[in-house]
Protein backbone atom coordinates (compact mmCIF):
# COMPACT_ATOMS: atom_id res chain seq x y z
CA UNK A 1 0.00 0.00 0.00
CA UNK A 2 1.47 3.50 -1.45
CA UNK A 3 2.29 5.34 1.86
CA UNK A 4 3.01 9.39 2.94
CA UNK A 5 6.20 9.08 4.41
CA UNK A 6 7.94 11.95 5.68
CA UNK A 7 11.56 11.52 6.77
CA UNK A 8 12.99 14.38 8.63
CA UNK A 9 17.08 14.16 8.93
CA UNK A 10 18.73 13.08 5.66
CA UNK A 11 22.14 11.70 6.84
CA UNK A 12 23.40 8.38 6.10
CA UNK A 13 20.84 6.98 7.75
CA UNK A 14 17.56 9.20 7.11
CA UNK A 15 18.65 9.95 3.17
CA UNK A 16 19.09 5.58 3.13
CA UNK A 17 15.15 5.64 4.52
CA UNK A 18 14.09 8.61 2.36
CA UNK A 19 15.38 6.79 -1.05
CA UNK A 20 14.42 3.27 -0.37
CA UNK A 21 10.90 4.31 0.20
CA UNK A 22 10.63 6.41 -2.91
CA UNK A 23 12.20 3.49 -4.99
CA UNK A 24 9.50 1.36 -2.93
CA UNK A 25 6.82 3.68 -4.94
CA UNK A 26 5.86 5.79 -1.79
CA UNK A 27 5.38 9.84 -1.60
CA UNK A 28 8.21 10.75 0.22
CA UNK A 29 8.81 14.53 1.81
CA UNK A 30 12.20 14.90 3.11
CA UNK A 31 13.48 17.81 5.58
CA UNK A 32 17.02 19.33 6.77
CA UNK A 33 18.32 21.95 7.04
CA UNK A 34 21.60 21.24 5.33
CA UNK A 35 21.10 22.60 1.81
CA UNK A 36 23.69 19.87 1.10
CA UNK A 37 22.49 17.00 2.00
CA UNK A 38 18.69 17.78 0.98
CA UNK A 39 19.94 18.33 -2.41
CA UNK A 40 21.48 15.35 -2.71
CA UNK A 41 18.20 13.98 -2.85
CA UNK A 42 16.34 16.35 -4.15
CA UNK A 43 15.57 14.59 -7.54
CA UNK A 44 15.18 11.04 -6.27
CA UNK A 45 12.26 11.81 -3.93
CA UNK A 46 8.90 13.20 -4.25
CA UNK A 47 9.71 16.84 -2.39
CA UNK A 48 13.31 17.77 -0.24
CA UNK A 49 12.83 21.18 1.77
CA UNK A 50 15.40 22.85 3.69
CA UNK A 51 13.95 23.85 6.79
CA UNK A 52 14.11 23.80 10.54
CA UNK A 53 12.08 20.76 11.59
CA UNK A 54 12.03 22.55 15.13
CA UNK A 55 9.47 24.73 14.24
CA UNK A 56 5.84 22.92 14.44
CA UNK A 57 4.42 26.06 12.45
CA UNK A 58 7.00 25.05 9.33
CA UNK A 59 6.14 21.13 9.28
CA UNK A 60 2.37 22.20 9.43
CA UNK A 61 2.69 24.34 6.26
CA UNK A 62 4.62 21.94 4.47
CA UNK A 63 1.65 19.47 5.51
CA UNK A 64 3.88 17.06 8.27
CA UNK A 65 1.01 16.54 9.96
CA UNK A 66 -1.16 15.08 7.04
CA UNK A 67 1.75 12.26 6.67
CA UNK A 68 1.01 8.20 7.65
CA UNK A 69 4.43 8.47 9.07
CA UNK A 70 7.18 10.79 10.34
CA UNK A 71 10.96 9.09 10.47
CA UNK A 72 12.98 11.52 12.69
CA UNK A 73 16.27 10.46 11.27
CA UNK A 74 18.28 13.53 13.00
CA UNK A 75 20.82 11.82 14.99
CA UNK A 76 23.80 14.22 15.48
CA UNK A 77 21.49 16.63 17.66
CA UNK A 78 19.64 14.75 20.46
CA UNK A 79 17.73 17.59 21.40
CA UNK A 80 16.41 18.25 18.11
CA UNK A 81 15.86 14.43 17.99
CA UNK A 82 13.52 14.59 20.92
CA UNK A 83 11.94 18.41 20.20
CA UNK A 84 10.50 17.46 16.66
CA UNK A 85 9.32 13.76 18.10
CA UNK A 86 7.62 16.06 20.67
CA UNK A 87 5.98 18.36 18.23
CA UNK A 88 5.02 15.73 15.79
CA UNK A 89 3.70 13.67 18.45
CA UNK A 90 0.90 16.07 19.38
CA UNK A 91 -0.20 15.75 15.55
CA UNK A 92 -2.83 12.99 15.90
CA UNK A 93 -2.60 11.64 12.64
CA UNK A 94 1.45 10.44 11.91
CA UNK A 95 2.83 7.41 13.12
CA UNK A 96 6.44 8.39 14.66
CA UNK A 97 9.84 6.40 14.02
CA UNK A 98 12.49 7.65 15.86
CA UNK A 99 16.13 7.49 15.16
CA UNK A 100 17.73 6.60 19.14
CA UNK A 101 21.36 7.21 20.04
CA UNK A 102 21.58 5.53 23.33
CA UNK A 103 19.69 3.87 25.74
CA UNK A 104 18.72 7.31 27.70
CA UNK A 105 17.61 8.77 24.57
CA UNK A 106 15.73 5.88 23.68
CA UNK A 107 14.52 5.86 27.24
CA UNK A 108 12.70 9.31 26.50
CA UNK A 109 11.92 8.46 22.81
CA UNK A 110 9.54 5.86 24.72
CA UNK A 111 8.05 8.62 27.36
CA UNK A 112 7.18 10.71 24.32
CA UNK A 113 5.08 8.05 22.82
CA UNK A 114 7.30 7.03 19.70
CA UNK A 115 5.82 4.50 18.12
CA UNK A 116 8.93 2.93 16.73
CA UNK A 117 12.40 3.40 17.90
CA UNK A 118 15.31 2.05 15.99
CA UNK A 119 19.09 2.20 16.98
CA UNK A 120 20.89 2.04 13.75
CA UNK A 121 24.11 1.71 14.21
CA UNK A 122 23.64 -0.57 17.03
CA UNK A 123 20.90 -2.96 14.91
CA UNK A 124 23.70 -2.75 12.17
CA UNK A 125 26.90 -3.61 14.42
CA UNK A 126 24.90 -6.57 15.35
CA UNK A 127 23.82 -7.99 12.40
CA UNK A 128 27.27 -7.37 10.78
CA UNK A 129 28.62 -9.63 14.45
CA UNK A 130 26.30 -12.33 13.96
CA UNK A 131 27.41 -12.54 9.71
CA UNK A 132 31.29 -12.63 10.68
CA UNK A 133 30.79 -15.31 12.96
CA UNK A 134 27.69 -17.44 11.43
CA UNK A 135 28.49 -17.08 7.53
CA UNK A 136 25.75 -19.51 6.28
CA UNK A 137 23.22 -16.26 7.42
CA UNK A 138 21.86 -14.44 3.97
CA UNK A 139 19.93 -12.40 6.55
CA UNK A 140 17.50 -12.48 9.72
CA UNK A 141 14.33 -10.68 11.17
CA UNK A 142 14.07 -10.68 14.72
CA UNK A 143 10.32 -11.22 16.39
CA UNK A 144 10.73 -10.75 19.61
CA UNK A 145 11.06 -13.19 23.06
CA UNK A 146 14.29 -14.67 21.49
CA UNK A 147 12.30 -15.66 18.04
CA UNK A 148 14.15 -15.10 14.81
CA UNK A 149 13.08 -15.96 11.32
CA UNK A 150 16.85 -16.65 9.72
CA UNK A 151 17.69 -17.18 5.76
CA UNK A 152 20.25 -19.23 5.56
CA UNK A 153 22.66 -20.72 2.77
CA UNK A 154 22.90 -24.66 1.75
CA UNK A 155 26.78 -25.31 2.23
CA UNK A 156 28.12 -28.15 0.91
CA UNK A 157 27.92 -30.21 3.59
CA UNK A 158 24.34 -30.23 3.60
CA UNK A 159 24.17 -30.51 -0.64
CA UNK A 160 22.92 -33.72 -1.10
CA UNK A 161 20.62 -34.45 1.88
CA UNK A 162 17.19 -33.76 2.87
CA UNK A 163 15.02 -31.87 5.41
CA UNK A 164 16.01 -34.76 8.25
CA UNK A 165 19.84 -34.15 8.15
CA UNK A 166 18.74 -30.60 9.66
CA UNK A 167 17.14 -32.16 12.94
CA UNK A 168 14.73 -30.07 13.17
CA UNK A 169 12.31 -31.62 14.96
CA UNK A 170 14.66 -32.43 18.05
CA UNK A 171 15.76 -29.19 18.13
CA UNK A 172 12.36 -27.00 17.84
CA UNK A 173 13.05 -25.42 14.73
CA UNK A 174 10.60 -25.29 11.77
CA UNK A 175 11.60 -25.20 8.12
CA UNK A 176 9.12 -22.44 6.73
CA UNK A 177 10.59 -22.46 3.00
CA UNK A 178 13.19 -23.61 0.36
CA UNK A 179 14.03 -21.28 -2.23
CA UNK A 180 15.85 -23.66 -4.99
CA UNK A 181 16.91 -20.93 -8.29
CA UNK A 182 13.45 -19.19 -8.78
CA UNK A 183 11.52 -22.18 -7.41
CA UNK A 184 9.86 -21.67 -3.59
CA UNK A 185 8.66 -24.65 -1.80
CA UNK A 186 6.90 -24.52 1.06
CA UNK A 187 6.26 -26.83 2.60
CA UNK A 188 9.54 -28.38 1.77
CA UNK A 189 9.21 -32.06 0.32
CA UNK A 190 10.85 -34.67 2.42
CA UNK A 191 12.16 -36.49 -0.23
CA UNK A 192 13.62 -32.93 -1.51
CA UNK A 193 17.78 -33.24 -1.75
CA UNK A 194 19.18 -29.76 -1.56
CA UNK A 195 21.22 -28.41 -3.97
CA UNK A 196 24.61 -25.87 -3.01
CA UNK A 197 23.38 -23.03 -2.40
CA UNK A 198 19.63 -23.08 -1.81
CA UNK A 199 18.21 -20.97 0.08
CA UNK A 200 16.47 -22.23 3.65
CA UNK A 201 14.27 -20.11 5.97
CA UNK A 202 14.05 -21.00 9.29
CA UNK A 203 12.30 -20.56 12.47
CA UNK A 204 13.02 -21.07 16.03
CA UNK A 205 15.03 -19.06 19.19
CA UNK A 206 18.77 -17.84 18.81
CA UNK A 207 19.75 -20.62 20.98
CA UNK A 208 18.08 -23.44 18.61
CA UNK A 209 19.43 -21.69 15.72
CA UNK A 210 22.48 -21.99 16.55
CA UNK A 211 22.30 -25.90 17.68
CA UNK A 212 21.35 -26.34 13.65
CA UNK A 213 23.92 -24.27 12.55
CA UNK A 214 26.47 -27.19 12.41
CA UNK A 215 24.26 -29.40 10.12
CA UNK A 216 24.15 -26.36 7.68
Amino acid sequence: MKCNVTVIGLGAFGSTVALELSRLGNDVLGIDSNPARTNAVADQITQAVIADARDERVLRELGVHESDVVVVAIGEDIEANILITLVVKSMPKPKVWAKALNPNHHRILEKLGADHIVHPEHEMGLRVARTLIYPEVLDYIGLGDDQFIAEVRASERLSGKTLEALHLQENEVQCLLVKHSSLAMAPVPAHYRFELGDQIVLLGTLTRLRRISKYL
